[in-house]
Formats: structure tokens, sequence, C-alpha cells
């Protein structure tokens, strides 16, 4: 995704190279499957498979599956918007926060995922991520990873 290429001030971080990792996480209420800048691939979401699908998460209590985001434009819901990018809150330097508006329909509203790429040269092959349901239909994702930090 041409998206997953920013520049903030003197750091340009490019997260395209995260979409050849599946990440998962889970918390009490939901499980989570996250391909950055990527689609899904074919059964990735807990056995199912929908075209364009960047992430998704199953609700253990309900037996239910959500698309969280899809890539760029490519949501069959309205609005069909663009995931936007700012440099984390933490500091210049120390990763990226991504923002995904454009999941399925939730109650009038559409799914919103928060995803907070950490800058963690430690972590060369991410496979985890951290989750959390914030707010009604909004999700936070935590992704420590090498590729988060800025390019040299």
């Amino acid at each position: 995704m041409d998206s997953c290429r920013q520049t903030f001030g003197v750091n340009k971080y490019d997260l395209n190279s995260l979409s050849e990792f599946t990440l998962y996480g889970a918390d009490i209420e939901f499980q989570y499957a996250f391909t950055p800048c990527g689609s899904l691939k074919a059964n990735q979401c807990f056995g199912r498979t929908i075209e364009n699908e960047m992430s998704c998460t199953y609700e253990s209590l309900f037996h239910r599956w959500f698309t969280l985001s899809f890539v760029d434009t490519k949501s069959p819901y309205p609005p069909n918007t663009n995931t936007s990018f700012w440099e984390n809150p933490d500091g210049p330097g120390t990763g990226v926060l991504m923002i995904a508006s454009n999941g399925d329909p939730c109650y009038g509203l559409t799914r919103f995922m928060r995803v907070k790429f950490i800058c963690d040269k430690t972590a060369e092959l991410p496979s985890n991520i951290t989750g959390s349901q914030v707010d009604v239909c909004v999700f936070g994702l935590e992704i420590r990873a090498k590729q988060a930090c800025p390019l040299q």
C-alpha cells in the first residue's frame, strides 16, 4: 500500500515490509488477526476469507467474525476511506500510528481500528499483537516491530 510509506519531519517509515506477516492476538472477548499493509490470506481470519480484508476479529462470546479494516479503497461499505497515519505520539522516531475507519458496519457506525506500531529494534520477526475494544466499534492494536523504526 502506498499509504504505508510515510514521512514525518526527518523520519521516513515504510511499513510495507510488515505485509509478509500475519499477526495474531487476543483479549478476554476477542481474537485478532492483522496483516499490516496487505490482505489476510485465505483462512487466516479464523477459517474465513473476505477479499481485501486487512484485519479481523472474532468475538468469542457470540461466535461472530467482523472485519476491522480493509486495504485502502477496497471496503464494500461507505465511507470507503483510506487508512491515515501519524507519527507515534510517544515522540519522533518511536513509530507510527495507523487509523483505519473502513471496517464492517457496526450499530450505524463503521468499525474503527487504531494501530500503534512501536519501534523495537529487537523485534525482527513480529508475530503477535496486543488488542482491545476501547469503545463500541472501536479497537486498538499495538505492535512492536523493527519495521516500525525510521529508515536509516
